[in-house]
């Protein structure tokens, strides 16, 4: 983790949080707390209540973000007022969307958390036939994922713009990039570092 990245762009992340969309940015994407933490498409994680929310920007066909994944999933069962915000940035290329678009599908039948650990844990670089293995390791009924990724293509198309938009305004180059609370970090951390994020968090309540 770089510390000055992490300073830095937790500032930039509090203020783009605390500042209210004007006339004048239209062009900009909306940086609120509430679109980025809040997303209605965007796939959620959590217990019956939390206070910190962790959002990951992800590819999942980084490698780095495959590292990340056992740390988010010990932080959670380790930490139940933990909420995961998945927000799919696929910048690898065709495949890592294709992958993108079916995990996002998948939430509309139950079957994001599966499917999702899935395709972090395949064996090898994700492709057309990668994301069908994993759809059926996760007892993902392809039928209705198919129905739902053309019913909703146009919902789960506008989320990854929007992601991608936020994306590169906070100034992220790269997958993982995290917020913790308003503290932004990009790349992968680990569990301790982690779990002190979470604590710093909950020490600023607007911020969770």
């Amino acid at each position: 983790m770089n510390r000055r990245n992490l300073l830095s762009r937790g500032l930039l992340a509090a203020l783009a949080f605390a500042a209210p969309i004007t006339p004048l940015m239209a062009q900009q994407p909306d940086l609120s707390r509430k679109a980025v933490v809040d997303d209605p498409v965007a796939p959620k994680r959590a217990g019956r209540t939390y206070d910190v929310t962790v959002v990951e920007f992800f590819d999942y066909n980084c490698p780095y973000c495959r590292r990340m994944e056992p740390v988010l999933n010990a932080l959670l069962r380790s930490d139940p007022k933990v909420r995961v915000v998945y927000r799919d940035w696929p910048i690898f290329g065709p495949a890592s969307r294709e992958a993108s678009r079916a995990a996002v599908a998948s939430q509309w039948q139950g079957r994001h958390a599966a499917f999702h650990e899935a395709l972090m844990t395949s064996p090898a670089r994700l492709d057309s036939a990668g994301v069908k293995a994993a759809a059926a390791k996760a007892k993902v009924d392809w039928p209705r994922l198919q129905r739902d990724l053309k019913n909703r293509g146009a919902e789960i198309d506008a989320l990854l713009t929007r992601t991608d938009s936020i994306a590169q305004a906070i100034g992220f180059n790269g997958t993982p990039a995290l917020i913790v609370g308003s503290q932004v970090v990009a790349g992968a951390v680990d569990l301790p570092t982690l779990r002190r994020l979470v604590a710093e968090a909950r020490k600023k309540p607007a911020a969770r």
